[in-house]
């Protein structure tokens, strides 16, 4: 992760528990270990619970695979924002579903952050929104699964996929409306259940 990122770290203001899986892999000890010398205030422990690893868990995000570059970036905001240092002043339409948001990234995608940012502050609000990251060069079979052919690729519960490089703004805009429409669907298939 580059230094950057790290320092930013350093101005989180509370207690940030990142569970970690596949902590046996040198690339992501190193990774823990930059974690740790950022911020007293983190602290890992062991989750081997989380698959597929290798993976890391802060509250209803996951990120598998271990950040590299712009992932590394985006993982330092999201830890940033969980860390107290970011205030919302948005407030989010009331999710009442279950909502699962997987996010295929790669290392050098400069669209990539803003997705994952965007989608990490509608699960920082919601505890109903689960977001799964997935580095795509990492898990290669899960990204031919998903038919990921460019990225940043979301999918939404499974059946909505937006393939876009836009802004963080608009990546918000695109959720919140994917999550609507899912909304819409899920009733009427309650209805006609």
């Amino acid at each position: 992760m580059n230094r950057r990122a790290f320092s930013e770290i350093k101005s989180i203001k509370r207690e940030i528990k990142i569970g970690v899986s596949g902590t046996n892999e040198p690339e992501m000890e190193s990774f823990l270990e930059k974690l740790r010398s950022a911020s007293p205030l983190i602290k890992i422990e062991e989750d081997t619970e989380i698959t597929p690893a290798p993976a890391l868990r802060i509250g209803n995000i996951y990120y598998h695979g271990v950040p590299k570059h712009k992932e590394a970036e985006a993982f330092a905001e999201i830890v940033k924002m969980l860390g107290g240092t970011y205030k919302s002043a948005e407030e989010l339409p009331s999710i009442k579903y279950e909502v699962e948001i997987k996010i295929f990234t790669t290392p050098t995608c400069r669209y990539c952050p803003k997705a994952v940012i965007a989608a990490a502050k509608l699960a920082n609000m919601s505890e109903k929104v689960k977001l799964h990251i997935y580095d795509a060069t990492e898990f290669s079979a899960l990204a031919d699964k998903y038919e990921v052919s460019a990225v940043p690729k979301i999918i939404i519960n499974d059946t909505v996929f937006i393939e876009a490089q836009t802004t963080e703004k608009k990546y918000k805009e695109l959720l919140l409306n994917a999550i609507e429409h899912l909304k819409v669907h899920m009733h009427h298939s309650h209805e006609h259940a």
